[in-house]
């Protein structure tokens, strides 16, 4: 099927479209507020149509009837497909007070209602009237006496049946494509038809080419003139030109001599003027010399100044700084001179006490050489031998410890100096982790002589 409609439609359209402005209206008398009213009270009910002025009351039910819009569509092949006819439908309808009196158990969806019941009624007429086609006289007539009819059929079965409704019906005719006549032969039986399709397309066809050629000549005969006038107007702004230049050169003649006068006179002015403001701008470049000659002299004096008393300022701020700074390393020191002192007595006194625990313990060693057996006197050695160096061991952790704690403070009171204390730090722990592992060295070499007791047990007495 094409997309471009043939001239068999065109004409067909055409002749749609005149007989569609000849129709008369169908009013079918719609009411947009229409609706009914139940009224029920115990057994007896009643039902009439709501009027303008209404009061409901408790036992009243009211339903509206509204107006609704139904599409219906239908389509019918003839002589064997070559021809498609689609009649597309519009209803509009509304349920009379009579209908819905009729019909009250189904008022709360009343319009599908109608649909479902007269769709029927709807289909049969326009399937009657489509059967009519078959004989061929719409081609020359055209389809809008059948939209007319079927339109007047569904408003009049419609309204048998107490339904109010406008329908408004298009038809739409397809042709395929019959340019080679093998294809015929098999499907199409009706010669007549086609001959009058084939008779209505070549008159239809050089009706068109007829008017395309009277556009065409009539468009060329007012290009034509159209030319012409531009002609005519061209001229005629030519020689209205020519005038207007005459008169122009005139008058800038004229406008030229005003203006020399003018000039020499607008000159002698200037020059005048020129003068005075040369004479005022000397006087005024004096003046502002002079004042910003005061002013920078004002400005440079007063800079002095404020840059004195910023530098005086200056010095003493960093003069309180510096005693700030000067105090707090005092103070810095003191604490530390402080705490060395405390240590370095409190390492005295526990070197005192070791020492006097020293001697104790060789006082006893003598003793248990003169008193006691062989065995007892090596566990004494053991034990004093031990003693010494977890002595020796204790002393130096302390003194490392110390040496750290002073290294950290002086780290933390001198950041300047932070990489060269960190490697002191880092040189402190190695020589502590190198103490202790000369410490186990010892204890290990102590472990391989044969007669020496495990550390873990030289701290219970000896056995007699």
């Amino acid at each position: 099927m094409n997309e471009a409609k043939s001239p068999l439609e065109q004409w067909l359209a055409e002749i749609s479209a005149e007989a569609e402005a000849l129709t008369t209206t169908w009013d079918p008398g719609f009411d947009s507020g229409r609706q009914i009213v139940i009224a029920r009270l115990g057994p007896f009910q009643k039902t009439f149509q709501r009027p303008a002025v209404f009061t409901q009351r408790f036992y009243h039910q009211t339903f509206p009837l509204p107006v609704d819009e139904w599409h219906f569509n239908s389509q019918i092949n003839l002589y064997g497909d070559f021809c498609t006819i689609d009649a597309l439908l519009t209803i509009r309808f509304q349920a009379t007070i009579q209908f819905a009196q009729a019909n009250l158990e189904a008022l709360s969806n009343i319009n599908q209602h109608i649909k479902s019941r007269c769709e029927g009624l709807v289909k049969d007429a326009v399937d009657h009237e489509l059967r009519k086609l078959t004989n061929g006289e719409w081609v020359e007539k055209g389809l809008s006496s059948v939209e007319r009819r079927i339109e007047l059929q569904i408003n009049e079965t419609l309204t048998l049946q107490a339904i109010q409704c406008r329908a408004t019906c298009e038809m739409l005719a397809n042709f395929s494509e019959a340019h080679e006549p093998h294809k015929l032969d098999s499907r199409f039986a009706h010669d007549d038809i086609y001959l009058k399709i084939l008779k209505k397309n070549f008159e239809t066809q050089d009706k068109q080419n007829k008017e395309r050629l009277r556009q065409e000549l009539l468009l060329e005969q007012q290009r034509l003139e159209r030319q012409q006038r531009l002609i005519d107007q061209y001229n005629q702004e030519q020689a209205l030109h020519r005038i207007e230049q005459e008169q122009t050169a005139l008058n800038l003649k004229r406008r030229l001599e005003e203006q020399e006068r003018q000039l020499n006179e607008q000159l002698l002015i200037e020059e005048r003027l020129h003068r005075e403001q040369v004479y005022h701008e000397q006087n005024l470049k004096r003046l502002e010399q002079e004042a910003a000659a005061k002013t920078q002299q004002e400005i440079q004096t007063k800079q002095l100044e404020t840059e004195q008393l910023l530098l005086k300022e200056r010095l003493e701020h960093q003069q309180v700084l510096k005693e700030i700074q000067l105090e707090a390393e005092i103070t810095e020191f003191q604490k530390n001179q402080d705490a060395w002192n405390a240590t370095h007595e409190r390492l005295k006194i526990e070197k005192i006490g070791q020492e006097k625990r020293l001697k104790q313990l060789e006082y006893e060693a003598e003793l248990a050489l003169l008193d006691s057996k062989q065995g007892e006197e090596q566990k004494l050695q053991e034990r004093l031998l031990l003693e010494k160096l977890a002595h020796e061991a204790r002393l130096k952790d302390m003194e490392l410890e110390m040496q750290i704690q002073e290294h950290e403070k002086r780290f933390a009171a001198t950041q300047q100096l932070d990489n060269y204390l960190r490697r002191d730090i880092e040189l402190l722990i190695l020589e502590k982790h190198r103490g202790e592992l000369v410490q186990e060295v010892k204890k290990s070499k102590l472990d391989d002589i044969p007669g020496i007791a495990a550390p873990a047990r030289l701290e219970n007495p000896p056995e007699n």
